[in-house]
């Protein structure tokens, strides 16, 4: 027979109402909370949430709707969002729009219609309408990696500009005046706030702004090997190179070792992320790494705030700051 709430309560040693309030996502006691997570491990119980969904008009689920779930980012994101959720009793609902802006439409209509709890959106479309359509069913919505001009709502976002800034910042003072960098679409919120950093950086040394240098890679795979080809294949090709996602710092060590160019001494490169790449390419990989874990933990929390009923401090955007590793992959000149 299935564990219920009162054995947990008994085994605990806690009250019935201590225990249903941890299980509804009331705040306890640490001391509780540990008492009580130790008494569901033991008695694998599990919470009846289509019960309580139809007491409380929930469905005990959430949803995180991504541009494509082949990038590392959104999968670690995903990730982290589960681990706080999870153990509340809430089920994940993942949803890939393929970077395609109406796939993005038809599926937030798609997990409306699942009545989810809440919504987690990487949003793909800069338009809008995805978060327009969301928010006029009144479903607590939190997005992430960017902000949607003209509207209002939770936001979880990295501090782009200083992302490129610093570390671009650090070349020039290595001596590399002719600095490439790899950047997204240009009408992305990161893609502007990065390309800022990395001019700023460049006008306050006293060095002029090369188009050439500034290469598009849309923030994919594929595209980064391109961009970092075309990049490399310049008259004067650039002494270091700043990119700025995951997925294209993977394309251009493909473009650099396919050009049987050496890293540092052909050029100097500082990527983006701390995923497996950064660990196991030789020489070490610099970079600039955005907390992940964190980002998606914070999504998870403020989502769960919002679907508690509490808008105290609503709309809340939390930035978060970038850190940034200088290793074997560049070099003064």
């Amino acid at each position: 027979m299935a564990s219920t709430i009162r054995d947990v309560a008994a085994l605990s040693g806690l009250s019935l109402g201590t225990v249903s309030k941890y299980i509804n996502g009331t705040p306890v006691k640490e001391a509780n909370r540990i008492l009580i997570e130790d008494a569901i491990e033991k008695l694998h119980f599990r919470p009846n949430n289509i019960a309580k969904g139809l007491r409380n008009a929930q469905t005990f689920s959430i949803a995180v709707l991504v541009p494509m779930l082949t990038s590392t980012f959104c999968t670690s994101m995903i990730s982290s969002i589960e681990q706080y959720l999870l153990p509340k009793g809430y089920s994940v609902i993942v949803c890939e729009c393929h970077n395609d802006e109406a796939m993005e439409l038809k599926k937030a209509e798609f997990l409306l219609d699942r009545l989810v709890d809440g919504i987690v959106l990487i949003p793909y479309a800069s338009d809008g309408r995805q978060i327009q359509l969301i928010q006029a069913n009144h479903t607590p919505l939190v997005i992430i990696d960017q902000i949607i001009v003209g509207c209002e709502t939770d936001g979880i976002v990295l501090d782009n500009e200083l992302a490129s800034y610093e570390p671009v910042s650090h070349l020039i003072k290595l001596g590399h005046e002719k600095i490439g960098i790899l950047i997204g679409d240009a009408k992305h919120y990161t893609t502007k706030g990065r390309l800022k950093g990395y001019k700023t950086a460049l006008s306050e040394a006293g060095y002029s702004i090369q188009d050439d240098y500034i290469q598009c890679g849309n923030y994919t795979t594929e595209g980064g090997y391109d961009a970092m080809l075309r990049l490399c294949r310049l008259k004067e090709r650039p002494t270091a190179v700043f990119i700025s996602n995951y997925d294209m710092t993977i394309g251009a060590y493909l473009a650099i070792n396919y050009l049987n160019l050496k890293i540092p001494e052909d050029i100097s490169v500082i990527g983006f992320d701390n995923f497996p790449l950064a660990n196991v390419v030789n020489p070490p990989l610099s970079f600039a790494e955005q907390p992940v874990d964190l980002m998606g933990l914070n999504a998870a929390k403020l989502l769960f705030k919002r679907i508690q009923g509490d808008y105290s401090d609503y709309p809340q955007v939390i930035v978060h700051k970038p850190a940034i590793y200088y290793k074997e992959s560049i070099r003064p000149l």
